[in-house]
């Protein structure tokens, strides 16, 4: 009876210090489940910054890419060739028995242009007596410039062939054009692609390669 007495004590005893374990652990579920809760938040954040930051690439490239190759496929399909005629006489006034400025270079703007003297009569003026009030005519047709003579006083030449009045000539680049006069009014025709540079391509990939740096620095701090 006295052993039986001695062990429910020692049980009693020993109770109480294994109490105060389980109730500190118990006592405090809040915590638990907010140190759960934060590590389960900050691995959402992680994750989902990850995915944001991938799908950002993704947009930046494919965008990017799909630009620069609409860009210079429309300069290239859409963009019309560019003539000019550039002035190659040796500026001999003589024949005409007094001094005349030489005329400058003229860009082939209109599908359509009259060249000519007379400004009420011409869009290329050309102001040298031995050229007519409206000397020939310039065309712009697929990529290709066409010439005609309207009947002039001292012709129009490709070259060195006179062209018959009404008969439109095909103009190539490098080739010249004489309107009426050798030493005043004869241009060289030159053709002017305009097609987007590499160096412009290149400067595209670099901003995407500088965006694509920037997004990873942001997300590594």
């Amino acid at each position: 009876m006295e052993t039986l007495m001695q062990l429910q004590s020692l049980v009693l005893v020993k109770t109480p210090k294994s109490k105060p374990y389980f109730s500190a652990f118990l006592s405090k579920p809040s915590l638990l489940f907010y140190n759960n809760a934060t590590s389960a938040s900050a691995f959402s954040s992680l994750s989902i910054g990850c995915v944001r930051s991938k799908a950002k690439v993704h947009q930046n490239l494919g965008l990017g890419a799909i630009h620069a190759s609409s860009e210079v496929a429309n300069q290239t399909t859409n963009a019309a060739p560019t003539w000019i005629l550039e002035p190659v006489g040796d500026g001999d006034t003589k024949h005409i028995g007094f001094k005349v400025e030489m005329p400058g270079a003229y860009e082939i703007a209109s599908s359509d242009v009259t060249v000519g003297r007379v400004p009420d009569k011409a869009d290329l003026v050309i102001p040298v007596a031995t050229v007519s009030g409206a000397h020939a005519r310039i065309q712009k047709k697929q990529g290709s410039l066409l010439v005609t003579d309207l009947d002039s006083t001292n012709g129009t030449f490709v070259d060195e062939k006179r062209l018959r009045p009404g008969v439109v000539a095909t103009v190539s680049a490098g080739s010249f054009i004489t309107f009426g006069d050798t030493h005043l009014a004869m241009f060289r025709v030159s053709k002017v692609e305009k097609v987007e540079s590499a160096d412009t391509i290149q400067e595209t990939q670099s901003g995407l390669d500088t965006d694509i740096k920037s997004d990873n620095n942001t997300q590594t701090n």
